[in-house]
């Protein structure tokens, strides 16, 4: 098989009666109206309003979710920059992807410059002077997802009205908008670049103390033709490149989180799984479900087709876990194992399981 460079995917998480990223206040008059956040998109001709959650709002959600799983210490969002007002006007993590398995997943950024400042290149009129100085340090996070977006045929908006009911005068009304819906999106872990960090000229992915403090834990090898750059990478790259994504692929099969879970309560562990490494950085398992049933459906056609399409970029074979009863088409999906040895289908718990006993290390407590 194709050699292991990304662990792309999809998921589909069960969002009937929930409310699980907001968009703030009504517009215009109704401001006693709270609403989640939705686009729109034409669908035979007339614009449909289709609810998602936003692809930060879930990352957020996995970050947690893989720092609780696997016992990971959390990289605190922190402040940086201070305002003449004496307000946060800029926060990063600790950037520290040696000691933070989440800075290495998830990236970070601090802006500076030149002169060595948290602000930008161009000295901000509205911020505090700074005596101590930060160089700019940027890593792209290696994992990337979409928003989670209502399936097609499965989503559709509702009104939750309600009262604050008072001892003395008239009740308060106010309403909150939520929605039935699947949602659907797909992803792709940078596998590679776990555990590695370069420093290009102006992108430095490592700052100059982190490298400096983890000097006997870091090996380092020029790039460039002049040899100008570097690439640094732990002594332990590719056991911590396989814990790591370990880890990640835990949280996401037990995901949690979401607003308003006081009043909307909703499982957003993923109720549909897929997983594969694949050689290139393709995100592949997009758009492969529809609504036209009373649960949602996978297409099993394109699914076949796009394995056959990169059947040589696989690294792995393709595993597909499913809630039981969750898809309208479950029989014909579990038949796909039988019939292509690239397929194995189980739960979603199961089949990450698998993934990471298969392809990466044996989880704890197995």
């Amino acid at each position: 098989m194709a050699t292991l460079n990304n662990i792309t995917g999809a998921l589909v998480i069960d969002g009937t009666a929930a409310f699980l990223n907001g968009a703030g206040l009504g517009a215009g008059e109704d401001r006693n109206k709270v609403v989640p956040k939705v686009f729109e998109e034409m669908i035979n001709g007339r614009r449909e309003k289709v609810p998602y959650v936003s692809a930060q709002a879930w990352r957020r959600w996995l970050r947690n979710t893989s720092n609780e799983e696997n016992s990971w210490t959390p990289s605190d969002l922190q402040a940086i920059g201070v305002s003449k007002k004496g307000t946060t006007n800029k926060i990063s993590t600790l950037l520290d992807p040696i000691a933070y398995p989440e800075d290495d997943l998830f990236g970070y950024m601090r802006s500076g410059g030149n002169d060595k400042s948290t602000a930008s290149d161009e000295e901000d009129e509205d911020e505090a002077p700074t005596k101590t100085k930060a160089e700019s340090v940027q890593r792209t996070s290696p994992f990337k997802c979409s928003i989670l977006k209502g399936i097609r045929g499965k989503r559709v908006l509702n009104v939750d009205e309600g009262f604050v009911h008072l001892k003395e005068n008239t009740p308060l009304p106010y309403s909150t908008q939520f929605y039935a819906a699947h949602l659907e999106g797909f992803f792709n872990l940078e596998y590679y670049r776990l555990g590695q960090f370069d420093n290009l000229g102006s992108k430095q992915e490592l700052a100059s103390e982190t490298v400096k403090q983890y000097s006997d834990q870091l090996t380092n090898q020029p790039l460039g033709s002049k040899g100008t750059f570097k690439r640094f990478t732990m002594l332990n790259a590719e056991q911590s490149r396989k814990e790591r994504a370990a880890g990640l692929l835990r949280g996401l099969a037990f995901l949690r989180g979401g607003a308003k879970q006081a009043a909307f309560g909703a499982d957003v562990s993923p109720k549909v799984l897929i997983l594969a490494g694949l050689e290139c950085a393709n995100p592949v398992f997009n758009n492969l479900f529809e609504g036209s049933g009373e649960m949602p459906s996978l297409k099993i056609k394109a699914l076949k087709q796009i394995i056959e399409d990169y059947q040589n970029k696989l690294a792995t074979p393709v595993y597909i876990g499913i809630r039981e009863g969750y898809l309208q088409n479950e029989a014909e999906v579990k038949e796909l194992s039988k019939d292509n040895p690239l397929i194995i289908v189980g739960s979603p718990v199961s089949i990450a399981q698998s993934f990471i006993k298969d392809n990466l290390i044996t989880a704890p407590n197995e």
